[in-house]
């Protein structure tokens, strides 16, 4: 696991989020611009519903990870989203935090820090078995290096089946699945 946050840490940084998104919708309501608020709600709402998916799938601390992630320092933004239905992966917890934890480390040392780097990690829940998905957005250095860790990390999380995946200067698209 990552952190041991205390619970006012969690509060801290939990309103720390909550102010930064009113700020931003009081900012453009001041500047006459409703419908670019109106779209910052739908966009808390949605991630709203999308954490809520993540914490009902039974995976504690794989929820606490990636909801906690953007909290540290890390030159990458994580999104992260819950497609289909809401299933039990409680058993693939510990396989599924251990390749995130592996996956998110190669991805933040082989981006440019100065760069807009975005992971979009998606659960997908629309087929059995679940899918999971990680695109990466962003500057990416030596192609070949981050390659060559890629497979090292899936060398090591042989639960998981690589699926479908690219490697491209500016983006990274990762599809694994769990062995059954």
């Amino acid at each position: 696991m990552g952190k041991d946050w205390s619970t006012l840490e969690l509060l801290r940084h939990a309103r720390h989020d909550w102010l930064n998104q009113l700020q931003l919708i009081k900012a453009n309501l001041s500047m006459g611009r409703a419908e670019r608020a109106n779209e910052i709600i739908e966009e808390i709402i949605l991630a709203s519903r999308h954490e809520s998916n993540l914490m009902n799938l039974k995976v504690p601390e794989l929820a606490e990870y990636l909801i906690t992630f953007n909290w540290l320092k890390h030159p990458i933004v994580l999104e992260t989203k819950v497609t289909g239905e809401i299933r039990d992966l409680s058993k693939a917890e510990k396989v599924l935090l251990e390749a995130c934890q592996s996956l998110f480390g190669v991805m933040n040392r082989s981006v440019n820090p100065l760069a807009e780097n975005r992971i979009v990690f998606t659960i997908s829940n629309e087929q059995d078995p679940s899918a999971f998905m990680f695109r990466l957005t962003g500057s990416i250095h030596n192609s070949e290096e981050f390659e060559s860790e890629l497979q090292d990390v899936m060398a090591a999380h042989k639960l998981l089946d690589v699926i479908e995946s690219y490697i491209q200067p500016h983006e990274v698209y990762l599809v694994l699945q769990l062995n059954q």
